[in-house]
């Protein structure tokens, strides 16, 4: 595990940027998995950016999506298709066929399960997944009791997960469900990214970097995986007490 502090989000953002460029240079074809939400929101703008001045060739790059609301897809505002058809696909211009994303208004979401885990093994597997952290240490819509072996699965909300998603949306939704990558699942990637800024996830951040590793703790099953990277602003790890690395 590599804990990076930055000491402002556009930093955080930069840096993490910067390492997925490197991470993928590698690979021919990688397929990365995308998380919609404000932390990784200014990694995509730093990509895009790098895109924009050709220091970063993305032409063979598919994208897998993490989750989204159960009964939604990019038609709606404030879903999580939505949103990164805003901060990454549509800037970008990426073919549709290098995307799969769960659509929440499929009348068989289940299958639509099936479909995301048979994308990943026809591309071989993730190279990077990409995280923000949730209040109850969720992560994609693996909320609080989440198995370590889970798969693409329809979920339940913890109710904290309901009240903070009415943030995406002009007017109050009733979220229903999800749909998401289980931790098994992220957990085969081959990298991952843990991205958290701000004072309000401080809390979190050291309940999960210091604490024990628990199901009850989503995020902390992820803190095994022999290659995760956690980018980190100087608000969010202002209540760590062990010694981190910082840039």
């Amino acid at each position: 595990m590599q804990v990076y502090i930055s000491d402002n989000y556009q930093q955080q953002a930069e840096l993490a940027a910067t390492h997925l460029a490197e991470c993928m240079s590698s690979r021919p074809q990688p397929l990365i998995c995308v998380a919609s939400g404000d932390s990784p929101a200014g990694m995509y703008a730093s990509l895009i950016s790098q895109v924009n001045n050709k220091l970063l060739n993305i032409d063979q790059w598919n994208f897998v999506g993490l989750d989204e609301w159960l009964g939604m897809n990019g038609h709606d505002e404030g879903s999580c298709r939505y949103h990164l058809d805003r901060q990454l696909f549509d800037p970008l211009k990426i073919d549709p066929a290098k995307i799969c994303f769960f659509d929440g208004r499929a009348a068989d979401p289940i299958n639509e399960c099936m479909v995301t885990e048979n994308f990943i093994i026809d591309h071989g597997g993730i190279d990077l997944t990409i995280l923000g952290l949730g209040l109850n240490g969720h992560v994609g819509m693996n909320e609080p009791g989440s198995p370590p072996d889970s798969r693409c699965r329809v979920v339940a909300l913890d109710p904290l997960t309901v009240q903070t998603g009415q943030k995406y949306f002009s007017e109050a939704k009733e979220l229903e469900g999800g749909l998401t990558l289980g931790i098994g699942t992220i957990l085969e990637s081959r990298n991952i990214f843990l991205l958290v800024n701000g004072l309000k996830k401080a809390g979190v951040v050291k309940t999960i970097l210091e604490g024990p590793v628990s199901p009850q703790l989503p995020a902390s099953l992820i803190l095994q995986h022999p290659s995760v990277r956690i980018y980190l602003d100087k608000e969010a790890a202002s209540l760590l007490t062990h010694q981190h690395s910082t840039n």
